[in-house]
């Protein structure tokens, strides 16, 4: 067992770009957690509002459960892919699966909390209080999902804290904030503008004094 564990790892290390492709497929599948969360409740209320609790709806709630859990597992998938394109000093494609998990789900996050805040207040409400001892799973649930996204920005941000020549480089406070709804997109935008592009006008500066020593 111990030899097939150590096979699939060093499977895992030598695919190309496996960071990328599985930070794109969490994206989707946060996106498609999204619609299940908003088409869920719509079609349980559609199959069971004349007749109660029937197959059909308990088979969409636990394809919802399913579902959940397929999510978090994606999650934890790609964060630990980042961990391998650290060791693997694939530091592009880290760069990309940050962006893409940081930047392009800010969307979801905003539809995310509006819906489920309007969800909640109106189960709150119906209940009479009851379901506010419930609130705290979506909001757990949620959180993970940036903590997943950020352990990729913990492994670009430690690269960079790492290899920058210069002696600039972000701080450790910017571990934290990965790890912080509101505050890991904040993180992100300031170390991609104030590093990040510094690091690229760098590199593209000395590329151009090499090829005019060459000329």
């Amino acid at each position: 067992m111990l030899i097939y564990k150590k096979t699939i790892f060093n499977h895992l290390l030598c695919k190309e770009e496996t960071v990328m492709k599985s930070a794109n497929v969490f994206l989707w599948a946060m996106y498609l957690h999204l619609l299940f969360c908003i088409g869920v409740p719509v079609g349980i209320f559609i199959l069971c509002m004349e007749d109660g609790w029937n197959a059909a709806g308990v088979g969409l709630l636990l394809l919802y459960w399913l579902e959940t859990v397929a999510v978090q597992i994606i999650g934890w998938v790609c964060a630990a892919m980042a961990v391998v394109a650290y060791r693997q000093e694939k530091w592009e494609e880290l760069l990309k699966a940050w962006k893409q998990l940081k930047l392009k789900t800010i969307p979801f996050y905003i539809v995310n909390f509006l819906y489920s805040f309007l969800i909640w207040f109106i189960l709150v409400g119906a209940s009479r209080g009851i379901m506010i001892l419930l609130v705290p799973v979506p909001i757990i649930y949620t959180c993970t999902m940036i903590v997943q996204s950020g352990c990729v920005g913990i492994c670009y941000i430690k690269h960079l804290r790492r290899h920058r020549e210069d002696g600039k480089k972000p701080s450790g406070i910017h571990y934290v904030w990965q790890l912080l709804a509101v505050f890991d997109i904040i993180s992100t935008v300031v170390t991609l503008k104030t590093y990040v592009v510094e690091k690229k006008d760098a590199i593209d500066s000395a590329n151009t004094v090499n090829d005019m020593q060459r000329r």
